[in-house]
Order: C-alpha cells, then structure tokens, then sequence
C-alpha cells in the first residue's frame, strides 16, 4: 500500500508551483509606449518595400503628387487641340436633353385609384347599465330583509346603518325601489 499523502500538502503543491514558476519570471518589465496599448504598429502608417526601407504613407502620397503633376501637363495641350473643333459644334446646337424614365407623362393624382377608407365604428355599447343592474340584483334582498327586520324592531343601531348604506347603493345604481 502507498504512503497517503497528507492533505494540507495537496492544497499547498499548486501554490508552491505557482511561486516557482514566478521566481523563473524575467526580473524587469519595461513598457517602451507607457500609457498605450501594446500591439502591432498600424499597417496603414507604414508600407514596407521589399529591398528594406520603410516609407511611411504620407510620404508615399508626396512621392506621388510630385509626379503626377508631369504627367498632367503634358496630357492637357493634346486634349485642348483635339476638342477645339468640337467646342463650335457644340456652340452652334444647344446640348440634346436626356430623358430618363417613361416618356409618358406623369397620371393626374386625382385619377388613380384612392385606397378605401375604413368605415368607422360605433363606440362600443356601454355595460355600465348593465353592471348597475346586476349589483341591484344582488343586493336587493339583503336590503328587503334588513328593512323588515327594521320594521319589526329587530336592528341595532349598527345594523341600521348598514341598512342606510345600501339603501344609498341602491339610489345610486338606479333602484326605482329605493327610499
């Protein structure tokens, strides 16, 4: 049978292995951009050519707009001698107008077709009435018993109150019966 190995040192093997580890760690850190995240440099700052030297874009765009203005310069003579003879032609004869879309003329709005028109409802009819009714119905006999127990005597003053109570219910909700 194997030797068991106590708990305490299970749990503390990771954390010494973690220390370990950490000791092999280089000692110094140095952060060349402090304050900025590290990460590639942009490829759009920078454009690398094969033979080593780095140029940046906007070096580049200079480069280029040197150049073309040569270019350019030489284009604009020939294209002012070739279209000379075209200028008055097109001077002679107003430019011919372009259509686009249907040549027929737009349809009068009032003669197309007009979506209908919803037909409006009546409000819907009102259950008040018959919710008043209803209440009447309930507590009508509660009050013809409470108004006969009161003819016989019967009622404390607490019961007449009660009484005087749904009386009020029963004017307020349309009781042609009530006192």
């Amino acid at each position: 049978m194997a030797p068991r190995i106590p708990r305490p040192v299970c749990r503390l093997a990771p954390l010494a292995f973690l220390l370990a580890a950490g000791a092999c760690a280089p000692q110094e850190i140095r952060d060349d951009m402090p304050g900025r995240a590290q990460a590639f440099p942009p490829t759009y700052t920078q454009t690398v050519i094969p033979g080593g030297e780095r140029r940046t874009w906007s070096e580049i765009q200079a480069e280029q707009n040197r150049a073309s203005p040569s270019r350019n310069s030489a284009s604009r003579p020939q294209a002012k001698a070739e279209s000379a003879p075209n200028d008055q032609q097109q001077n002679d004869q107003p430019p011919p107008k372009r259509r686009r879309g249907s040549s027929s003329p737009p349809p009068d709005p009032a003669a197309l077709p007009q979506p209908p028109r919803p037909v409006p409802l009546p409000p819907p009819a009102s259950t008040q009435s018959a919710t008043d009714a209803f209440k009447r119905d309930l507590i009508r006999p509660e009050v013809d018993r409470m108004r006969t127990d009161d003819a016989m005597g019967r009622l404390d003053p607490l019961g007449q109150r009660d009484l005087m109570k749904r009386e009020n219910d029963l004017r307020q909700w349309g009781d042609p019966l009530a006192r």
